[in-house]
């Protein structure tokens, strides 16, 4: 190690005893050091936000194809699981994986339903971006509001057909007339 610094000048060496002094506190001080790191994110949110992604647009145009593909890959799975937690919050907040209707838990039959049948209205008025996953997080960020239920497809469509009533909720008696 001395017959590696000796190729050093002044501040080079300067530099890397500081390095090498800041990452023995840093492992004396984990805890300490990760909670002020936390406090000066939560602090500078936006900067932060800038750092990583100048951070993550470097290692893209500066890496190979298949370091680029690791990194998008890793991306994708980030993506994913967020919007997986965002989803499960968002079910959990309004009833869980179960129709309000019909008790159908099957989950990729399941969606949010406008109680009030003023979906549409609300997608065109801009209150989030698009559906799906923006919504999910407008769900979230406005703390779950009423007007929405955990509803399957079928229910859904049949309330759409049928004036805002779920033909689960009508009973077909033998005369042929529906009675709630």
């Amino acid at each position: 190690m001395e017959s590696d610094n000796l190729d050093l000048t002044a501040e080079e060496l300067k530099r890397q005893r500081n390095r090498e002094a800041s990452a023995k506190y840093r492992e004396r001080n984990r805890e300490k050091f990760n909670q002020r790191m936390r406090d000066w994110r939560e602090a500078n949110r936006d900067k932060d936000r800038e750092h990583k992604r100048e951070h993550r647009n470097r290692k893209i145009a500066n890496g190979s194809p298949e370091e680029v593909a690791v990194i998008r890959a890793a991306e994708s799975a980030r993506t994913k699981r967020s919007q997986t937690r965002c989803r499960d919050e968002v079910y959990g907040a309004y009833g869980g994986y179960k129709c309000n209707c019909c008790n159908e838990t099957e989950r990729m039959f399941l969606s949010i339903d406008h109680v009030n049948n003023d979906g549409a209205a609300e997608r065109k008025s801009g209150k989030y971006k698009s559906s799906g996953s923006a919504f999910y997080n407008w769900l979230r960020k406005n703390n779950f509001p009423s007007g929405y239920q955990v509803l399957c497809m079928n229910c859904q469509v049949g309330k759409y057909k049928n004036g805002g009533v779920c033909p689960h909720q009508l009973t077909l008696t033998f005369k042929g007339i529906y009675h709630e």
